[in-house]
């Protein structure tokens, strides 16, 4: 038989109030002494008594449990193993909610007409989503939520200001980008991704590049942008035409990646030939050979700070900001060097 609350008072020679008050830090209007306090633990020790952690939270209507809705699209998620986002992201995610007290569950959906795959149902205390596809698909489904929800990777005005979100300043990144390869003499800069509306974020920062590019003096227009889909063979004809850019700018570590790793194949060599900066700049740059050069979008930080958004909204103690925007930053490695082109 389990040990009980009322065990622990017995042993210690205190009532069950007093135990309360030591190990959940309940009544808070009962004063304990450190002696008293001191042999109430010891009990608890000496019985082996465990919390019910689902008793408490049945009592407070709580789970304590958040839903982390990931992917691009709404079926089976999209992990990116390789470039190491998805792991940089929840290591985040993950801190923050331990240091909260909550276990996380990954979700592929937000809502469904299946009891099953239904995340309202009361399961969850609270979702982060971080799906940033603007599809009129997922603007419904953001509003039919009912449940307290913060947004990584959208604008406040992406989600109606309804729900506060968490996103990396795009902007300054490629400024960042744009600016690094002009001071290296580069001219003719090309901005590749998967396709310039796959994602909000995407086709804010192909923006971003066509406004930087002039802003340092350099022309740009569609025919600098690559799209890559999800395949190698425009990465492998890109390579082998005879490139009329020195430099490319990549929306995400794994575009730029898929140069790097063809490029020896058509005779092409990073950076001597070929300067390439990527986005995110997690671990797998190191990997890579050269090095990768990327603008650091702070991930770790903005998992945390999503959850720890969360918390507050469930806790009733939210107050704002609705969009959190974090700045970037440039890690320098080897994928780039001064231009050879005058």
């Amino acid at each position: 038989m389990a040990v009980t609350l009322r065990d622990v008072a017995a042993r210690a020679g205190v009532s069950p109030v007093v135990v309360s008050r030591v190990l959940h830090n309940k009544a808070a209007a009962i004063r304990v002494s450190d002696a008293t306090a001191e042999r109430v633990r010891q009990a608890a020790i000496d019985l082996d008594y465990r919390v019910n952690v689902w008793a408490r939270n049945f009592r407070s209507q709580q789970t304590m449990m958040i839903g982390i809705l990931h992917g691009i699209g709404f079926g089976r998620p999209r992990f990116d193993a390789g470039s190491r986002y998805f792991s940089a992201l929840m290591d985040g995610i993950v801190e923050g909610a331990f240091r909260h007290g909550y276990s996380i569950t990954l979700c592929p959906r937000l809502l469904s007409v299946s009891p099953e795959d239904a995340m309202t149902d009361g399961r969850f205390d609270g979702l982060v989503w971080y799906s940033n596809v603007p599809s009129e698909e997922n603007g419904k489904m953001l509003m039919s939520c009912s449940v307290p929800l913060v947004v990584i990777h959208s604008s406040g005005a992406e989600v109606d200001n309804r729900f506060p979100t968490v996103i990396c300043d795009n902007d300054q990144g490629i400024r960042l980008a744009v600016d690094h390869l002009a001071k290296l003499g580069h001219k003719r800069i090309a901005f590749a991704t998967e396709q310039r509306y796959a994602t909000a974020e995407s086709f804010v920062r192909f923006q971003a590049f066509h406004r930087h590019m002039a802003l340092a003096g350099l022309g740009s227009s569609d025919e600098d942008l690559i799209e890559i889909e999800s395949s190698d063979d425009v990465v492998d004809r890109y390579l082998a035409s005879g490139r009329p850019h020195s430099a490319i700018v990549a929306n995400n570590d794994g575009v730029a990646a898929k140069f790097i790793v063809r490029a020896p194949d058509h005779g092409v060599r990073i950076p001597e030939d070929l300067s390439v900066v990527g986005f995110d700049s997690t671990s797998y740059c190191d990997e890579l050979r050269p090095g990768l050069t990327s603008v650091s979008q702070p991930l770790f930080s903005m998992g945390e700070t999503a959850i720890d958004q969360l918390v507050k909204i469930i806790s009733d103690d939210w107050s704002g900001p609705l969009e959190v925007v974090f700045p970037c930053g440039l890690d320098i490695r080897g994928s780039t060097m001064s231009s050879k082109l005058s």
